[in-house]
């Protein structure tokens, strides 16, 4: 049992209280004090109702009392488990000792590690468990930073990190009190490691779209200029692209911009599917601070379509005070041809959230940028796997160079791990690609009715397929019998050389 006694705080409260304890021969266990609060806070074993009643109001009639009432804990038993849950939660076992080496606190995880429970641990000096270190004997004032130490626990090893637990003096100075133990398996580590890199990436703005390498393409430079000129303004946006294209990620990456540069700091970003939002997520946008997004807007309910409608139409076209403060973004991986012409979408709520307009390239578009997409693409996936950065042939290089990429980004992410998983620590070579259309047969199709161009057409088709096999013009002049430069002038007139 715990009482909560409000009181002044004045010298001889605290002896009056507990002379009215003995007469109901009650044994205090615990007596705290908080002076923030002004209580006193007495623990005890659990008495009869009647002689707690009787005790409560004798102890309501001392002078300077306020109020007196029982309690499940005192502020040190909350903190206290509060430190326990925090330490338990930790990834490494816990120990805590004294000066003379006794463990005052234990961690499930430590016991664990010293194959032992914790009860078990408790009170007992920790040289016991781990031999080779006299705990009681560490000369802390000359180690303040504390020390590490590899250790061996029955074929277990481990790395026991301490650092020394300081109490400060009424005059400044520092004083050992005893030291908190971390005790890290290799194992553990990694794993922590490996999580860290299995976690989603911290949203970083544009930094990732200024990579040169990956703004080689006018189509992909264009549209970070346009997004850089068009993200403080508060119009609705609508950001069309490809599947796979990145337009998910690219917009999370553009409000970060446009977030960094706010004065508000409330604001936020929630992106939510069209198939999932109701009448409530539009009652709410007047509430709502920061960027919405809505994924594939030709899903929109035809009722929420016309609460949206509605919505837009009270918003005024200057901005003032009555104003939301939410932006509308919309994303579709269907083209503005295809959106206006939509059976179900409401062209009137097109219009209004195609005010602007962003176009995400697909990767055909963005040739240019192909090297410095997969380098970028491999050291995600190889750092997110902790896997070793492949070499890749120039036969393999130059398949995934041709290749049309119909699935774009994210097919090409989905290409690389599956060739990193299956080759590992091994130069990538043609064969090793397993792509969609990845096959040997060449169809003949008559091209606008014109021999020569069906010709042209097969030419530039097996030009393609046998160039990842040779991948030079002078090894691919001699694999068909032409001369360099006849080879070469065809490679560039069909685009197949790399750049």
């Amino acid at each position: 049992m715990r009482l909560e006694i409000q009181c002044e705080d004045r010298i001889g409260m605290i002896r009056e209280v507990l002379d009215l304890f003995t007469p109901y021969q009650i044994d205090v266990r615990l007596i705290e004090v908080d002076t923030l609060r002004r209580c006193i806070y007495c623990g005890f074993s659990d008495i009869a109702f009647s002689k707690i009643q009787k005790l409560l109001a004798e102890i309501r009639k001392l002078d300077d009392v306020e109020d007196v009432k029982t309690v499940a804990f005192t502020p040190s038993e909350r903190e206290t488990n509060t430190l326990y849950m925090l330490l338990e939660a930790l990834p490494d076992g816990v120990i805590s000792v004294d000066l003379k080496g006794v463990i005052t606190m234990a961690t499930e995880l430590a016991a664990e590690d010293l194959q032992t429970s914790v009860a078990g641990l408790l009170h007992q000096p920790l040289q016991q468990f781990i031999k080779g270190v006299n705990f009681a004997k560490i000369p802390w004032q000359s180690m303040p930073a504390g020390l590490s130490k590899r250790i061996k626990i029955r074929s277990k090893t481990l790395l026991l990190e301490m650092k020394p637990i300081w109490v400060q003096g009424d005059d400044g100075s520092q004083t050992p009190a005893g030291s908190v133990i971390h005790l890290k398996s290799e194992a553990r580590l990694q794993r922590q490691t490996q999580s860290l890199k299995n976690a989603p990436k911290p949203i970083n703005g544009l930094d990732k779209y200024h990579r040169e390498s990956v703004l080689q393409s006018s189509a992909m430079a264009g549209l970070v200029s346009q997004a850089k000129s068009l993200a403080d303004l508060t119009m609705p946006l609508l950001f069309v692209g490809q599947v796979g294209t990145g337009k998910r990620d690219f917009i999370q990456a553009l409000f970060q911009f446009w977030y960094d540069n706010q004065l508000e700091r409330d604001c936020q970003i929630v992106m939510k599917s069209a198939e999932d939002i109701d009448l409530a997520d539009i009652q709410a946008l007047d509430s709502f601070c920061g960027w919405w997004v809505i994924e594939h807007i030709e899903r929109l309910k035809e009722e929420v379509q016309f609460a949206l409608l509605s919505w837009l139409a009270k918003q005024t076209d200057e901005l003032t005070s009555l104003r939301s403060s939410a932006r509308l973004v919309s994303l579709s991986s269907l083209t503005q041809e295809q959106l206006i012409d939509h059976a179900t979408l409401n062209k009137s709520l097109y219009f209004e959230l195609s005010t602007l307009v962003l176009t995400m390239p697909e990767l055909a578009r963005r040739r240019e940028d192909f090297a410095g997409l997969l380098e970028q693409t491999l050291e995600d996936i190889c750092g997110r796997y902790n896997l070793a950065l492949p070499s890749i042939s120039k036969g393999a290089l130059a398949k995934l160079s041709l290749y049309p990429w119909p699935g774009n980004l994210k097919e090409l992410h989905s290409v690389c791990l599956q060739t990193l998983l299956a080759n590992p620590n091994k130069e990538w070579q043609a064969e090793d690609l397993g792509l969609a259309s990845d096959n040997t047969s060449l169809e003949v199709v008559l091209q606008e009715g014109s021999l020569d161009k069906t010709v042209k057409a097969f030419e530039a088709k097996l030009l393609r397929q046998l160039y990842p096999q040779y991948p030079s013009t002078r090894r691919l002049a001699k694999a068909v019998g032409l001369s360099h430069s006849a080879v070469a002038n065809k490679l560039n007139e069909y685009n197949i050389a790399l750049k």
